[in-house]
């Protein structure tokens, strides 16, 4: 029998998701991105809400407003260490952007590498549209 513990993410006393410090997660065929290999940060998960919410939004920036930043806002909000203030995200090397956003979501259950594009469609068929 499936233990329902094992099925979710792990909270503490507060309800709030306890982070994992993981390694980055690196694209090895990128060179600008080699440079974190080995490099470690504590992420929490996305909750299946959120990751619907996310994707949405992504899928409108695409289409509306390209000032909108959805890789700051999900590092602002997942990346727990290092922690970044909404002032220095602009000034992330874009390399370590990337890394550091495939990270959540590869340890939120979500299928990492590709385009932005192609992980929109992958949520929308696994979640549905809004």
């Amino acid at each position: 029998m499936l233990d329902k513990k094992k099925s979710m993410y792990s909270r503490d006393e507060k309800g709030e998701l306890i982070p994992n410090e993981v390694l980055l997660e690196i694209d090895e065929t990128d060179e600008k991105q080699n440079r974190y290999k080995g490099e470690k940060v504590s992420v929490i998960p996305m909750p299946r809400g959120k990751v619907r919410k996310i994707f949405s939004d992504m899928n409108k920036v695409n289409k509306e407003d390209e000032e909108k930043d959805i890789d700051g806002e999900i590092i602002l909000e997942f990346c727990k260490e290092p922690q970044y203030t909404k002032e220095e995200v602009p000034f992330i090397k874009p390399a370590l952007t990337t890394c550091i956003v495939n990270t959540i979501f590869r340890e939120s259950g979500l299928k990492v590498g590709g385009s932005k594009k192609k992980a929109i469609e992958d949520v929308e068929d696994e979640f549905g549209k809004n």
